[in-house]
């Protein structure tokens, strides 16, 4: 049997997937280098395989092969670097329990002392956007102090940075995948689409796919349902030849079984909405009745009343946990054990969306009277974490109808628009005539009107056709397309200005040399904590490999390397143009970026090489006395 120190260097390995010195793992578990030697002996004869490897050069590694085969399974995984462990610690507070034990937290994570306490440090400066939040250290004990509302707001802006694209990534859902290859499938489905000319929504892809791999997944391993809705009209539809051609067509590629059943689930996703046609919305029990769709508009309301999440409008979200509900009743009657090859993954690095999946699984467990394995919870996260990417890229544009025919007319042009936008249009009201006041007070993103319409208000208008033909749905689309632009644009705009601080503006500075300016600049991001003592020789170093000014009087110091604890941007109005390089240079940028905005190096750029490039502008930029002043010349 295992030693509790040799399950924790297993854990460490299989986290960790690199090589691992011994002098390293030493301090980690706390023994000596030859204590090392021994564990990983006994944890290699225990299990009758190599599975942790030796190099005299490169230290410790775990053979994967072997730890795949081995299926050794632990009940945690191990957060490894201080922004996951920073990440799990606010989790755990805010969560799990209301003070953390830091001796018990080092057990945890193993890692030591200091680790913690640069971890407490790091966890400070994340909250301080946060009016009212306080990390309370008493003794050995842990806690954050502070209002239901703020806490909200941190838990989703940190939900925001778990996700980061990676439900909506089929690459990463693919990598989850051994015994087919997911990117084959998808081009499969693809081209049947594409012959079909049926059309799915982008951003709505990802979620059917993940569908569509877990359905394979179940088959490949003789683990489906084969109880499905009995609607005779189901098997005319489009949708139904579309998901049996598919299946047959990955059947020719894989050793896949093609099963009836689950061609019929795949035929109500792909109707979305309009699969209520074609199913029970009741689950009937030998005591009760339950309406799924009730069931499911109380679990969104519940993440909505918990977590400040609005999913209750999303309506393939709707659509997709009633079928998994339906499945999952048909399930637990057939008693089919479903395995979730995602449940390691999305606790580890998902831990937020995995906790919001809790909450809503308890709901359905009370309904249905039954114990939800953590393999559902994990298949519940997935849908609630593609809901959450699409939230924040595609909420919808709130539009106004303007059309003088008769209601009839109306409703027919607003469920015509409403069946090929619906996931990104809402039409907020209809009218018979224009006013400004009207428009005003309804403040909409577009204006559809069916006749010819001039007025000066700042809102994007499109005159469409009563009946709404092909030509009226390409306005309406790039319509859609350019309010997304504006919107990106205004998104990045918000990200820049809150990157710019008061404190680090420096109008009428008086230097003379690009070093001074760069010291100066660091020395006070040192000071505050925004960086470490490397940044400013990492800051020069760029600057000998090519100066960073520009003809436009503007230079724009970096570091070589993401490397700030925090992001900002520090900047500079020169009293008097200083030589950099090979141009004189009166406005200093420097750019302090960390992991999280890794991506507004080139959003800034774009940006700036605009704004300098129009003569006006920049001589406005320098006119500048103040932080204020200079976000509201640079943003306009």
């Amino acid at each position: 049997m295992l030693k509790k120190r040799q399950i924790k260097i297993i854990m460490v390995f299989e986290n960790s997937q690199n090589w691992i010195t011994g002098k390293d793992l030493s301090k980690l578990m706390d023994v000596t280098d030859r204590t090392i030697r021994s564990d990983i002996d006994s944890i290699n004869n225990h299990y009758g395989e190599t599975l942790i490897e030796s190099s005299v050069h490169f230290g410790y590694h775990m053979n994967l092969e072997i730890l795949q085969k081995l299926d050794i399974v632990f009940e945690n995984s191990i957060p490894q670097t201080a922004e996951e462990r920073c990440s799990y610690i606010l989790h755990q507070m805010m969560f799990t329990k209301n003070e953390i034990n830091l001796f018990e937290l080092q057990e945890q994570v193993f890692v030591s002392n200091y680790s913690i306490e640069n971890d407490i440090k790091q966890i400070k400066r994340k909250i301080e956007p946060y009016k009212g939040l306080k990390l309370i250290r008493s003794k050995e004990y842990l806690h954050l102090e502070g209002d239901e509302r703020n806490k909200r707001k941190l838990y989703k802006d940190m939900l925001a940075k778990e996700t980061m694209g990676n439900f909506l990534n089929l690459n990463n859902l693919a990598s989850f995948y051994k015994d087919f290859d997911l990117l084959m499938v998808t081009g499969v489905f693809e081209d049947i689409l594409h012959k079909y000319q049926y059309h799915i929504q982008e951003i709505y892809f990802p979620i059917l796919m993940m569908h569509v791999s877990i359905a394979i997944e179940r088959i490949l391993h003789h683990n489906y349902i084969e109880k499905t809705p009995n609607n005779e009209k189901i098997y005319t539809s489009i949708e139904y030849k579309i998901a049996s051609e598919f299946y047959n067509e990955i059947a020719k590629k894989i050793c896949l079984e093609v099963v009836e059943s689950e061609i019929i689930l795949m035929t109500l996703f792909l109707l979305g909405k309009k699969c209520s046609d074609y199913t029970d919305d009741k689950i009937h029990m030998t005591y009760k009745d339950i309406s799924i769709s009730k069931m499911v508009k109380d679990m969104l309301v519940s993440i909505n009343r918990k977590f400040d999440i609005d999913f209750t409008k999303d309506c393939t979200l709707i659509t997709s946990l009633q079928l998994h509900i339906q499945s999952l009743f048909v399930r637990r009657e057939d008693n089919q054990i479903s395995s979730n090859i995602y449940l390691k993954q999305i606790k580890w690095k998902y831990p937020l969306i995995f906790e919001m999946a809790v909450g809503v699984s308890d709901i359905v467990g009370r309904e249905l009277d039954i114990r939800i394995s953590e393999d559902e919870i994990g298949f519940i996260a997935l849908h609630l974490g593609t809901a959450f990417e699409r939230s924040k890229l595609n909420s919808k544009y709130r539009a106004v109808l303007i059309m003088a025919q008769g209601q009839g007319l109306s409703d027919m042009c607003v469920e015509k628009i409403d069946s090929n936008f619906d996931n990104r249009l809402e039409i907020v009201s209809c009218l018979n005539f224009f006013t400004e006041a009207t428009i005003d007070e309804l403040n909409p993103d577009l204006i559809l009107t069916t006749l010819p319409l001039s007025h000066n208000l700042p809102i994007m208008t499109v005159q469409i056709s009563l009946f709404v033909n092909y030509e009226d749905e390409s306005r309406i689309l790039q319509a859609l397309n350019r309010l997304d632009k504006n919107k990106f644009k205004e998104e990045n705009i918000a990200t820049i200005s809150s990157l710019i601080e008061e404190r680090f503006f420096y109008p009428d500075l008086e230097l003379t040399t690009p070093e001074e300016v760069i010291a100066h600049l660091c020395g006070n991001l040192l000071q505050s904590g925004y960086v470490d003592h490397n940044f400013e020789k990492s800051v020069m170093e760029r600057e000998k490999m090519s100066m960073t000014s520009f003809a436009y009087s503007v230079a724009i110091p970096h570091a070589l390397n993401v490397s700030s604890f925090k992001s900002n941007f520090s900047i500079a109005i020169l009293k008097n143009p200083i030589s950099w390089g090979d141009y004189d240079v009166q406005l200093v940028i420097l750019l302090a970026i960390n992991d999280e905005h890794r991506d507004v190096m080139r959003i800034f750029f774009d940006w700036m090489s605009n704004v300098v490039m129009d003569s006006k502008e920049f001589a406005a930029l320098l006119k500048a006395k103040n932080r204020d002043e200079f976000v509201e010349r640079f943003t306009k």
